[in-house]
């Protein structure tokens, strides 16, 4: 029975953090959602405002999504978006970062098969940034890696899009 329910709750454990993914289709389609529409989708899916920067011109939202694991490890995933308004030109920018290399994975998978294609590579030694253009749309994907004092070292993969 305790394996039973064990089992249960890993499965359930794992669609969960699975769940709290966003999909690029849907950070595409964020580009003309409202704030209130986002904000209530991050929360409902356990994202966390973080920050929050508001003027005449310009706003920013910063939201994070932590989850610990069985194992011990953490996943860790931020959502950043920014609008900016001047006179009759309106613009924002999404940035989805991730640590989870699977999650990264999937990304470049879906990337591949949605007719996207690499069509620029920069490297800033710690990070690597290339554009990815089906045509009409860019995504600048970024593979982030950062060194600790003790060694060890993280990579963040994020995604980058705008309008």
């Amino acid at each position: 029975m305790y394996k039973f329910i064990i089992s249960l709750l890993l499965i359930i454990t794992s669609v969960s953090a699975h769940s709290q993914e966003i999909a690029v289709q849907q950070l595409i389609g964020m580009l003309d959602w409202t704030p209130v529409g986002i904000d209530t989708t991050l929360k409902k899916d356990g994202y966390l405002l973080m920050q929050k920067d508001v003027d005449s011109t310009s706003s920013l939202f910063q939201y994070s999504w932590f989850d610990k694991q069985e194992d011990g490890k953490a996943v860790v995933r931020s959502f950043i978006y920014a609008d900016a308004a001047v006179r009759n030109l309106k613009s924002r920018l999404i940035t989805y970062r991730t640590y989870k290399k699977e999650e990264y994975q999937e990304i470049a998978a879906w990337l591949l098969a949605n007719n996207y294609h690499s069509t620029a590579k920069f490297d800033f030694k710690e990070a690597q940034h290339t554009l990815y253009s089906n045509g009409t749309f860019t995504i600048r994907v970024k593979v982030i890696t950062t060194a600790l004092k003790d060694g060890r070292k993280f990579i963040a993969y994020e995604l980058e899009l705008g309008k």
